[in-house]
């Protein structure tokens, strides 16, 4: 079922959704901000439940109020970078949370790619907002592609990891989060964990990636870090 890298090229001409699980300092982090960085023509949002999601991309924008609407571009062809970060304690929170998906739905003609980290914050299990669920039944035709991070699938709703193009799997040492991955992606969980397992053999920072259309799972190696991303952690 596996194959090394390198794997089928990332069209960003086609909206899509992708999920990046992983333990903390595993490289999930690294895969979302270094996809989202250099997904071209598109305007980009970032909703950052804890304050650690930042492109250091330099156009992004970093907001702490909830905009009605994503801003309009400084300059034609120019596109937007947008990064929220949201209060944990207002009491709106969760509805906050929901509602910020609702930017990059609106207006349904604008191209947006949007970096949810903690996704687990945003796409709970089995209480996924109004326009989560809209985001994840159509996000085609709306022209919203989606990269979604979190360290325990099993806190996820099911439904972002059945309408995922690719599922990019770090070191995921708990059997049910494991088993959960297996569920989705439709492979046998003694097959994934093999798999997994002599992965984390190979170094740092390796991955699994399965891609839907292919129904293929790949071994890939450790991303290189962008400038930007060495930049912001200096």
């Amino acid at each position: 079922m596996s194959e090394r890298h390198p794997f089928p090229a990332l069209d960003p001409d086609k909206n899509q959704i992708i999920f990046i699980c992983g333990r903390k300092g595993s490289g999930k982090s690294v895969n979302a901000r270094e996809t989202f960085r250099a997904w071209p023509g598109v305007d980009k949002l970032v909703i950052d439940p804890t304050g650690d999601a930042d492109s250091s991309l330099p156009q992004q924008v970093t907001v702490h109020k909830l905009p009605a609407a994503m801003p309009a571009p400084k300059r034609r062809g120019e596109p937007v970078v947008l990064r929220w970060v949201a209060d944990q304690a207002s009491p709106t929170y969760r509805e906050d949370l929901d509602r910020a998906l609702g930017l990059a739905l609106r207006p349904k003609n604008r191209r947006v790619l949007v970096w949810v980290d903690e996704a687990e914050e945003v796409f709970p299990a089995g209480r996924i907002g109004p326009e989560g669920r809209t985001l994840l039944a159509q996000s085609r035709h709306w022209y919203v592609s989606l990269i979604a991070a979190t360290p325990r699938p099993m806190g996820i709703d099911p439904k972002l990891l059945s309408q995922a193009d690719r599922v990019v799997i770090y070191d995921l040492p708990h059997p049910r989060d494991r088993e959960r991955i297996a569920a989705s992606i439709g492979i046998e969980p003694k097959v994934l964990a093999r798999e997994l397992d002599a992965t984390r053999a190979m170094g740092e920072h390796w991955f699994m990636m399965y891609d839907a259309r292919e129904h293929a799972l790949y071994r890939v190696p450790p991303l290189p870090m962008s400038e930007g991303y060495k930049h912001a952690q200096q």
